[in-house]
């Protein structure tokens, strides 16, 4: 009975778990949105709107991420970027701009004035090189990072197509170095593009000023991150659950573009307030937050000393997205990239966060950008076990020690709970299995009368026997001193588990302090699934042990032989699963066939008194 009432706390949060994943309802999909790339603009559109003019206010420092937070609001005497004017401006061959910083190395190309990578120097790849942010695949696609489009197809094509003309400098603010690379580019007959990328030394929070042209007039450009998120994703050796998807805080609500979602040549189209948008993955994050004419604190600019305010929500832009997935077909070979186009119409300043999902960092960064931690529908609960986690790596270093430290925490919390209620579970089970001969001589007495009834053509005295029966079966309970309820005074404590099984499941997944995260021995990242299936097996051989404690009080050998099915069903789900999440499981396992012992030694010391 007892691990009758774990299968079903077990399938409970199963039911959570398919419910968030498949069930949920999801947004509605849109009509496309006037202006948006690739779609015709009626007249009066939102996408007809000019872009900000070369007048508009100045630039000032946006929050910047740990390790050192950045200034809100602070100005400098950098003009905004402008668009030249009846003038050819074009450089005479091919360049790279490299950008270093402690925590990062991005390469900037004049071609098209776009990013060749970004590469995030804490953070390695299974090559142990600096993990690149950017696809390999994004050059073959022609769909690079910062790349800005155009409704008129020819003119975007001509503008990813052209040599921009670079400048570059070191400022510094706040006592702080920022790197400002600015590239420029003009036809001299009215297409013309400038675009200015503002990185600080201690943040992973840029800035980014775009401007365009076409027939001399303002147009607003759409920013264009993709076409993939990094060759971490989905195609890293070993990568658990690593696809990248698209998110948009819309109007408030945090809503996901996954990849499988969309198909190709079927873009999935947005529009509404905007706050921010981009895209991610498990563990990292692109993100483009929209700054209107007037708003204080230009973007990427300064920094400040550690501990300044992080930046606050902006007011939400109305623009358009557009997420889509491209195909590219090589030896043979077809691959999925998801592209991710931002277009604001009235907004030409950004802030953006290209980095880690660390919450420290996300929280120091502001915006809301810790929402994109989604610590699911317990969060409340999952938030707390997060920190105590950390908390307590803190002191011992490892990780994984501290999933098995806060394992036996949260045992140690309900033990009194379970123990009691269990106790009495378990002495109900022992009555209930000794009454079990009379009960079945009791409903097979009832039975042969039924068929009897049943011969004669009474179908109205069944009833009423099976009533009597059941009076019958009641005044035995009460004979024996049986609560037929008592078996189910264990389902509470198991119940007040859900959110924390729920909630440990979701940070075990989320959280990047597993990525890389070594434990010992074999496990060399907690986030992988274990290489050898070592600690899957020792799970499946620890449930099976607690089944054996806890399905003796069992009567019926048929119940207790689809409780052995159990280990083996988990073994197979938890064969592909994180290990640091298997290790949470294995060490819950192992406190609870201690606790079985106790309880079973504890029982059967009433049970000889009783």
């Amino acid at each position: 009975m007892e691990r009758r009432l774990l299968l079903a706390v077990t399938l409970s949060v199963a039911f959570l778990l398919i419910w968030s994943q498949f069930i949920a309802p999801k947004a509605q999909k849109p009509v496309a949105p006037a202006g948006t790339p690739g779609v015709a603009a009626p007249a009066g559109a939102v996408g007809a709107a000019p872009a900000v003019s070369p007048e508009a206010s100045p630039a000032a420092g946006g929050a910047a991420a740990a390790p050192a937070a950045g200034i809100v609001g602070a100005t400098t005497d950098a003009p905004r970027p402008g668009v030249p004017m009846g003038q050819r401006i074009a450089a005479a061959s091919e360049e790279e701009v490299s950008i270093e910083t402690p925590l990062q190395s991005i390469r900037l190309s004049n071609h098209g004035a776009r990013v060749a990578s970004w590469r995030l120097k804490e953070f390695k790849d299974d090559k142990g090189e600096a993990l690149d942010l950017v696809s390999p695949a994004g050059r073959k696609l022609d769909r690079l990072p910062l790349q800005i489009l155009l409704e008129d197809a020819e003119a975007s094509r001509r503008l990813t197509q052209a040599l921009y003309q670079v400048t570059r400098k070191e400022t510094t603010l706040g006592g702080h170095t920022v790197t400002e690379v600015s590239f420029t580019w003009s036809d001299g007959a009215g297409l013309a593009a400038t675009k200015t990328l503002r990185v600080p030394h201690d943040s992973y929070l840029a800035g980014l000023e775009l401007a365009a042209q076409q027939g001399g007039r303002p147009v607003a450009p759409t920013v264009v991150w993709g076409a993939g998120f990094g060759s971490h994703n989905g195609l890293e050796s070993g990568r658990y659950a690593d696809a990248p998807q698209a998110v948009l805080n819309l109007g408030g609500a945090i809503q996901f573009r996954a990849q499988k979602e969309i198909k190709p040549e079927a873009p999935r189209l947005d529009g509404g307030a905007l706050a921010w948008a981009g895209l991610e993955d498990r563990y990292f994050a692109a993100i483009l937050v929209p700054r209107l004419p007037g708003e204080g604190g230009g973007p990427g600019e300064g920094a400040a000393a550690a501990g300044a305010p992080a930046a606050t929500l902006v007011a939400p832009v109305e623009g358009q997205s557009r997420v889509e997935t491209l195909r590219l077909v090589e030896e043979g070979r077809e691959q999925f990239f998801l592209s991710f186009a931002l277009r604001m119409p009235g907004a030409s300043r950004f802030d953006l966060f290209v980095g880690p999902k660390d919450y420290h960092v996300l929280k120091s960064v502001g915006f809301g950008l810790d929402r994109l931690l989604d610590f699911g529908f317990f969060a409340v609960v999952a938030l707390p076990l997060f920190h105590a986690l950390n908390f307590v790596d803190r002191y011992v270093g490892n990780y994984g020690w501290a999933i098995v430290i806060v394992t036996f925490l949260i045992r140690l919390v309900f033990f009194p709970l379970m123990y009691k209620s269990q106790i009495k579970m378990r002495v109900m089970q022992e009555k209930m299995k000794r009454v079990q001969p009379k009960l079945k001589a009791l409903r097979e007495r009832y039975h042969r009368l039924e068929r009897k009834e049943l011969e004669k053509g009474n179908g109205r005295a069944r009833q009423q026997l099976r009533q009597k029966m059941n009076e019958e079966m009641m005044d035995l309970y009460k004979e024996e001193e049986i609560n037929p309820f008592g078996t189910m005074s264990g389902c509470l404590p198991l119940l007040l588990q859900i959110p924390i099984l729920y909630a440990f499941y979701r940070i075990l997944t989320i959280a990047i302090e597993l990525r890389k995260a070594r434990f010992a021995l074999w496990i060399g990242d907690l986030s992988q699934k274990d290489p050898y299936f070592v600690t899957p097996i020792l799970m499946g051989i620890t449930m099976l042990v607690q089944q054996v404690m806890t399905s003796s009080s069992i009567p019926d050998p048929g119940q207790r032989r689809m409780m052995y099915i159990m280990p083996v069903m988990f073994t197979w789900m938890f064969l592909q699963f994180p290990s640091g999440l298997v290790l949470y499981w294995l060490v819950s396992n192992l406190l609870g066939i201690a606790q079985q012992y106790l309880i079973n030694k504890q029982a059967a010391a009433e049970r000889k008194t009783a």
